[in-house]
C-alpha cells in the first residue's frame, strides 16, 4: 500500500488473480492435472494457465486502464482506442507478487519447449530446466492476439513485431520483509546515495569466459562420434569475441555514460579467489595433487589476489555481468581454469584446445576447483552491496516459477542491496561467440587467430566494432534513453524491447549457443550423448533464428519498481 501511496498509484487486486493446480482446474477433456503443480513442469497447465492469465488478469486489467483514461471497453473489440492511448500515455504497472499470485506467461520456446514441438508423438520438454519462456510482457501489452503463446506471439494492431503500451515490473524478494526493504530502497534512493560519490559513479563490467565459439572441422568430426552424431553445437574455443565485447562496452555504453569504471573477464570475474591456506590444503588433499597439480598455474588464475568479482560488485552503481547462468547459479570462468590441475602449461593448452571443449566447456580436471568463486545465493547474500542497477545477460537466473525464493540468484542479488536487477527466465543466446565477418560455418585453422590479431591491432583501436545482438543490443538500447531522456528504468526496457525485434529480426547468424551453466556433470554427459536434448535445428546456412529473438524480447524481465531512476553522471535529481 506505502508503494501506491508513493506513486500516487492505484492498487489493483483479486485472489481471483492467483492460479495453481487444484482440482477445479480442468483441461478440455475435462480431466484435472494431477503432479508438479507450476505449469512449466506440468505441461498440460500450460494452455489452462495461459487462459486463466488473459482472461482473469490481462481482461480485468485492460478494464482498469480504460476506466482510468476515461475510455469506453466493452470487449476486445474496444482495444484498438485503448492501445493507441497508451503506446502514447504510458503507466507504470508493478506487479507485487510471486509466480503463484501473479502467474506468468509462457510461451512456446524452440530451444527449451514445451509438450510436443514437433508433432511426433514425443514430448519434447526439456525438464530439467522446464519448457516454455515465461514472461511478464502481457501485463504491458495491451492487445496481445487471445490465446497465441507461440513463439512468435504478435500483437493484433501492431504492424509486424509485438509492441509493449506500458511499463511493467515485478517486486519481489525472499519474503515480505525483503519486498518492505527494496520498496524502502527505492523511495529513499537519492537520499541513501547522496554521499556515496565514488560508488554512483561506477560501472562494473563482469565477463565470463566459454563465450567463444568455433566449427573446427576435425574436432566436430570427434565431438559428433562422441555424441553418436547428435553434436550440433559448436565447441568453446577462443575467437576474441568477448574480448571485443568488453572493448565495445567500454567505448559504446560506459563512457557515453560518464562512469568510471572497473572490469573483470573469466576467471577475474569469479566472485572470489583461492587463498594460501586454501591452496595448501588442496595440493596435499591426495597423491595425485601432490605429484601433479601446479599451485602457482592455478593460483595465477584463480587466487584471491587475482579475482576481482566481489570488490567491483560491491563498489558499482551500475553493474552488467554476462556469463553462463542457471536459476541458482552464475559461472564466470572458462576452459583455462577448467583444464588446469595436472601438469604444466603444455598439458593445460592440449587440454584446453580439445578435451575441454569436447566436454562443453564444463568437465576437466579443474572443474571442481571452480566452485570457490561460483555466483549463489549462499554467496551472493553475503555481499555488501549498494542500491545498484544490474542487468544479468546470462541463462535462467530470473526464473521465479516453481523456485524457491532463497534459490533465485536473482532474488539474492535483491536481497544484497540491489534496487533493480533485469534477467531472463529461460535460455539466453549468445550472438555467435564469433568474429565479422564470418562467410563459412567451418573454421579452419588459422583463419581465427589471424581474423582476432587483425581486428585486435588494427580495427579495435579505431573503435570499429561488430553489432550488438540479443540481449546485449536490449541493454545498450536501455542505456541510451537512460542517458539521453533521464529515464526509469521501466520506460527504458519498454523503449529497448519495442525497438529490438525491428532491430535485430533480419541479422543472420550461423549459430546462437545457449548461456546455460550446466553444474551437473551427470546431465552434461547425457546431454553430449543424446540422451538429454536441448532442442535445436542445425543449420548448414545462416539464418536469422527470429524465434530465438523473440525468445529474448519475452524472457528479460524487471525486477524492481518500473518507476525507479537510477543515477546516472551528470544527472540532477
Amino acid at each position: 500500500p506505502y508503494l501506491t501511496a508513493y506513486h500516487k498509484g492505484i492498487l489493483f487486486a483479486k485472489p481471483e488473480f492467483a492460479f495453481t493446480a487444484d482440482d477445479d482446474v480442468l483441461t478440455d477433456d475435462g480431466e484435472t492435472c494431477p503432479g508438479i503443480y507450476v505449469a512449466h513442469r506440468n505441461v498440460k497447465l500450460v494452455p489452462l494457465s495461459n487462459r486463466h492469465v488473459y482472461d482473469k488478469i490481462h481482461i480485468p486489467l485492460n478494464k482498469l486502464l480504460a476506466k482510468i483514461a476515461g475510455i469506453e471497453y466493452i470487449g476486445e473489440a474496444d482495444e484498438k482506442v485503448l492501445r493507441d492511448y497508451y503506446a502514447n500515455n504510458p503507466v507504470y504497472i508493478a506487479i507485487v507478487a510471486g509466480h503463484t499470485m501473479i502467474p506468468q506467461y509462457i510461451y512456446q520456446n524452440e530451444v527449451e519447449p514445451f509438450g510436443d514441438i514437433d508433432g511426433d508423438g514425443v514430448d519434447d520438454t526439456f525438464y530439467y530446466f522446464d519448457g516454455g519462456t515465461m514472461s511478464d510482457n502481457i501485463y504491458a501489452d495491451i492487445d496481445p492476439i487471445r490465446y497465441d503463446w507461440s513463439s512468435t506471439a504478435g500483437d493484433k494492431y501492431s504492424d509486424k513485431f509485438p509492441y509493449l503500451e506500458n511499463m511493467v515490473g515485478r517486486i519481489i524478494g525472499w519474503d515480505a520483509q525483503d519486498v518492505s526493504a527494496l520498496v524502502v530502497r527505492t523511495i529513499f534512493y537519492y537520499d541513501i546515495i547522496k554521499n556515496m560519490e565514488k560508488w554512483k559513479n561506477t560501472f562494473g563490467l563482469l565477463v565470463g569466459g566459454g563465450q567463444d565459439f568455433q566449427h573446427p572441422p576435425i574436432r566436430m568430426l570427434i565431438a559428433n562420434l562422441m555424441a553418436g552424431g547428435q553434436a550440433e553445437e559448436p565447441l568453446k574455443l577462443d575467437t576474441g569475441y568477448a574480448e571485443m565485447q568488453i572493448l565495445r562496452t567500454i567505448e559504446r555504453i560506459i563512457k557515453p555514460l560518464g562512469f568510471n569504471y572497473k572490469v573483470a573477464f573469466s576467471e577475474e570475474a569469479m566472485l572470489k579467489g583461492l587463498s594460501e591456506d586454501d591452496m595448501k590444503r588442496i595440493k596435499h588433499a591426495n597423491l595425485l595433487n601432490k605429484l601433479l597439480m601446479s599451485k602457482r598455474q592455478i593460483m595465477n588464475l584463480i587466487g584471491e589476489d587475482r579475482v576481482k568479482g566481489k570488490e567491483i560488485l560491491e563498489s558499482s552503481n551500475f553493474i552488467f555481468m554476462n556469463g553462463h547462468g542457471s536459476v541458482g547459479t552464475m559461472a564466470m570462468y572458462g576452459n583455462k581454469i577448467v583444464a588446469s590441475g595436472i601438469g604444466g602449461p603444455i598439458v593445460r593448452w592440449v587440454l584446453e584446445q580439445t578435451v575441454v571443449p569436447l566436454l562443453g566447456g564444463f568437465m576437466g580436471p579443474g572443474y571442481h576447483l571452480t566452485s570457490v568463486g561460483g555466483y549463489e545465493p549462499r554467496s551472493v547474500e553475503k555481499l555488501n552491496l549498494g542500491p545498484s542497477f544490474m542487468f544479468i545477460d546470462s541463462c535462467f537466473c530470473g526464473k521465479i516459477n516453481g523456485i524457491y525464493p532463497k534459490t533465485s540468484i536473482t532474488m539474492a542479488y535483491l536481497h544484497a542491496g540491489c534496487n533493480a536487477v533485469i534477467s531472463s527466465t529461460t535460455g539466453s543466446n549468445i550472438a555467435g561467440g564469433y568474429l565479422e565477418p564470418k562467410r563459412m560455418k567451418p573454421d579452419i585453422p588459422p583463419i581465427p587467430k589471424l581474423k582476432y590479431l587483425k581486428q585486435k591491432y588494427l580495427d579495435w583501436p579505431k573503435g570499429k566494432f561488430q553489432d550488438p545482438h540479443f540481449g546485449y543490443l536490449l541493454y545498450e538500447n536501455m542505456c541510451k534513453v537512460l542517458k539521453e531522456k533521464n529515464a526509469t528504468v521501466g520506460f527504458a526496457l519498454r523503449e529497448a524491447k519495442n525497438n529490438y525485434l525491428p532491430q535485430d529480426a533480419d541479422w543472420e547468424l550461423w549459430w546462437s549457443p545457449p548461456l546455460i551453466h550446466i553444474d551437473n556433470p551427470l546431465l552434461a554427459m547425457s546431454i553430449l550423448e543424446g540422451k538429454e536434448k536441448i532442442y535445436r535445428v542445425p543449420m548448414s546456412q545462416k539464418g536469422t533464428m527470429l524465434p530465438s529473438k523473440y525468445t529474448t524480447f519475452f524472457e528479460f524481465t524487471l525486477y524492481g519498481d518500473p518507476a525507479f531512476n537510477p543515477y546516472v553522471p551528470g544527472e540532477t535529481n
